[in-house]
């Protein structure tokens, strides 16, 4: 498994598992559409958004 699919799994169940923390304890019930779509946006961000900043960020400190 790669490092970046690995990242992007964790951040989307870690984003997943707060949102239902959150809508539980706030608004005393789960709302499905906030955990997936969290989720969602969690994976995407963490498996296609991040690691293309990390990339930018070591090639402007090399030069």
């Amino acid at each position: 498994m790669s490092e970046r699919l690995r990242d992007g799994l964790i951040s989307a169940a870690t984003f997943a598992i707060t949102a239902i923390l959150v809508g539980y304890f706030l608004f005393g019930e789960i709302r499905w559409q906030n955990v997936i779509g969290l989720s969602i946006g969690g994976f995407i961000s963490w498996y296609y958004i991040v690691p293309r900043i990390h990339k930018r960020r070591e090639e402007k400190n090399r030069k």
